[in-house]
């Protein structure tokens, strides 16, 4: 039997996305003081994406850890493992839906951040999803 899906992202009914996975929700987190602002894209690079060499049936994964981040704000719904973070000067990120305790316990210490308003360090992976946190 097929498990179901989440259907609906951050920003409520107005942003429903259609694969919870890879869809980025629609609503920014809050904006204030001390937020930064995202580079503007390189002038005559085009909308083309960096590619690794690959051998056949070779998959690679790129790991890049985000440090000194705040949480700005955070994101979820009763649906299984759909949980979200808005992290200052980044935007959306999912956490990491691989298992329930996985998703409750980045669920509790981004909140913990949130409240705290704590320096953040996490491990993105190459689909996006935080997979490990460090709040200080």
């Amino acid at each position: 039997m097929a498990e179901a899906r989440p259907t609906i992202g951050p920003g409520g009914p107005q942003a429903n996305v259609t694969n919870s996975e890879t869809s980025m929700p629609g609503q920014n987190p809050p904006t204030g003081a001390g937020v930064e602002t995202l580079a503007p894209p390189i002038v005559g690079m085009g909308d083309a994406a960096p590619s690794l060499p690959m051998t056949a049936g070779v998959t690679a994964g790129v790991a890049a850890w985000q440090n000194n981040k705040r949480i700005s704000a955070l994101w979820s719904i009763n649906q299984n493992r759909n949980s979200w973070v808005g992290v200052d000067g980044i935007g959306w990120k999912k956490l990491v839906n691989n298992s329930d305790s996985a998703i409750v316990a980045l669920t509790m210490l981004a909140s913990h951040a949130r409240e705290k308003g704590s320096v953040v360090n996490y491990r993105e992976e190459s689909d996006g999803m935080i997979y490990e946190m460090y709040v200080w």
